[in-house]
């Protein structure tokens, strides 16, 4: 059963964005009680490390070669470009928390705006479809983020 759902990519989408949660949480615990370059430099370091084993792991499983004997040049560019945005990202998701921004908040206008970003350059850049029910989503976003972002 475990790995019929491990195998379901709305699955892997879920656990992923409980990454993003306890990213986005504990970087609001950290608030301004270090410098938001070196927080964002400490998550990078430990995304390294992660990952680092990840791959190390998942090669030594397959019994897969450490280094490619090819690496095509635009992949590896489009993930150089990838985590550039995840770079970017974190570091400004720290500085909008040592502004003060609440982690409901800040997370909801992130995301948010990731999504409608996402739906919208996958349909200009990917020829994606954007279906009515997702554009009505897009616009029920754009919504819900101005409502509770000016609520008081």
């Amino acid at each position: 059963m475990s790995s019929v759902l491990l195998n379901s990519w709305w699955v892997l989408a879920i656990i992923s964005g409980l990454g993003l949660a306890t990213r986005n949480l504990s970087f609001k615990a950290v608030g301004g009680q270090i410098d938001a370059a070196f927080a964002a430099l400490i998550l990078s370091i430990a995304m390294t490390v992660i990952t680092a084993g990840y791959y190390i792991v998942q090669r030594m499983s397959t019994n897969t070669p450490m280094i490619p004997d090819s690496i095509p040049l635009q992949p590896a560019l489009l993930c150089i470009l990838a985590g550039a945005g995840v770079a970017g990202a974190n570091i400004f998701l720290a500085l909008a928390y040592k502004q003060g921004g609440a982690a409901s908040l800040t997370a909801i206008l992130q995301n948010g705006f990731s999504i409608v970003v996402t739906l919208i350059l996958g349909f200009l850049l990917l020829s994606e479809i954007i279906r009515p029910m997702q554009l009505l989503g897009i616009l029920v976003t754009f919504g819900g983020m101005v409502m509770i972002t000016t609520s008081k």
